[in-house]
């Protein structure tokens, strides 16, 4: 990929470069009619000055000892052929070029003693390669001259006029939605750019408004659930201990159950989502990953053994960390639970924390996950398997708020892997 200005840079020498190129025979001919020109006043400033200077002075007698040394102007017998008081271009034998060239020759009617001649005055041409050599070094140089300067003055003024884009691209890219500052675009007198920066504002308040409004929403909706639900599955309990109940009735109750768990894990993590996004974990403070590890895996080793899944732990290099020990939590808890529920039966679990870096492995499907979707809110990697699809979500949160980076790869058939890198 290419600037905009090195676009812009390249197209404007490649049609200049055409240009010049294209136009470089009409060059030749201009020079060559202006050379013409040239010698054609020369030649009749000559015959003229002969006419002034030498001509009442001059008898017949000295013609031929004139001729004799004055090749390029020739007193001649009359002709009532030559073209007279214009110049012409004819071809004359050259004894220093030991062939014909080009002349352009000038014919005048004169009187010498009362009889009539012919005075003529002629130069040679440059030959026309020699002439087309001239030019391409003159027009070379040249050429050189206007691509180096035409770069530089396009450059400079490039930039210059670009200058009000830049900056907003930089405001644009330092740009975050999260943190709710509407950048300030400088003002400019561009019509173009300004268009651009007033559209610009209008977007990122329009979806900044947007993105507050669905934080309070979800904030608000999360808090709000909270009490029925705790009233819903307090019910449940009492009804569970209702000897009365009938086996139907039982499913029943135990399926809503299930239901009002389920509930109530997707409200708790919407808010801590809510609260990731409010920046309300501050407190952050120096951490041993290995024994918070260790901690977790405790309380999730019986999960995993239920399906028969083997854990492997390699965390011999020690590894400490900067963060809020409540999310660092959750981003272990996650990361587990997900490696267990997207298992298979009899699979295994490989965790390993080296180089500042935290690697969990686990078999499972035989098809790579879509890595523009895996962190994405309530997106599942599996519809066969059960969740609210934002564990992964709050993992990438938790990451992106500590400065971390997490990956998604799949380096073998049925091996999904997630690295955690804490830089």
């Amino acid at each position: 990929m290419r600037s905009l200005l090195i676009k812009n840079l390249s197209l404007f020498l490649i049609y200049t470069v055409a240009i010049l190129v294209c136009s470089m025979p009409l060059f030749y001919f201009i020079m060559k009619y202006f050379y013409a020109e040239d010698l054609d006043e020369l030649i009749e400033y000559r015959s003229y000055d002969f006419i002034k200077d030498h001509l009442s002075i001059f008898t017949i007698s000295e013609i031929e000892y004139w001729n004799h040394f004055n090749e390029d102007m020739q007193i001649l017998p009359m002709d009532q052929s030559c073209p007279l008081d214009k110049v012409v271009q004819r071809p004359f034998y050259n004894a220093a070029e030991g062939f014909e060239v080009d002349y352009r020759v000038y014919y005048t009617k004169i009187k010498i003693e009362n009889q009539p001649y012919i005075l003529m005055s002629r130069i040679a041409m440059i030959e026309p390669k020699d002439l087309l050599q001239t030019l391409v070094f003159q027009y070379g140089i040249l050429f050189i001259i206007l691509i180096i300067a035409f770069t530089i003055i396009q450059r400079v003024i490039s930039q210059k006029l670009w200058r009000p884009f830049y900056k907003s691209l930089g405001k644009i890219e330092n740009f975050n939605l999260e943190q709710g500052i509407v950048p300030e675009f400088e003002k400019t007198d561009t019509i173009e750019f300004a268009r651009l920066n007033e559209n610009l504002d209008k977007l990122i308040k329009n979806n900044l408004k947007t993105y507050v409004q669905q934080k309070e929403f979800i904030e608000n909706a999360s808090h709000e659930l909270q009490t029925p639900l705790a009233v819903f599955q307090s019910q449940l309990d009492l009804l569970l201990q209702d000897t009365d109940l009938t086996e139907s009735q039982v499913k029943v109750v135990q399926s809503l159950y299930t239901v009002s768990s389920r509930l109530r894990r997707l409200n708790k993590n919407l808010l801590l989502l809510a609260k990731i996004d409010n920046y309300q974990f501050k407190e952050t403070q120096e951490i041993d990953f290995n024994q918070v590890l260790k901690t977790q895996l405790s309380y999730l080793k019986d999960l995993a053994e239920d399906y028969g899944i083997t854990v492997l732990i390699d965390s011999k290099n020690p590894l400490h960390v900067t963060a809020n020990k409540t999310l660092l939590e959750s981003l272990i808890n996650n990361l587990v639970v997900n490696a267990i529920s997207h298992n298979k039966n009899n699979g295994s679990i490989s965790i390993e924390v080296k180089d500042r870096t935290f690697l969990i492995s686990n078999t499972g499907e035989k098809t790579p996950l879509d890595k523009d979707k895996v962190f994405r809110r309530f997106s599942r990697t599996s519809e066969k398997k059960k969740g609210n699809g934002l564990g992964l979500s709050i993992t990438y949160q938790i990451c992106k708020l500590h400065g971390w980076k997490i990956e998604y790869e799949y380096p073998d058939e049925g091996l999904h892997r997630f690295i955690v890198r804490f830089d």
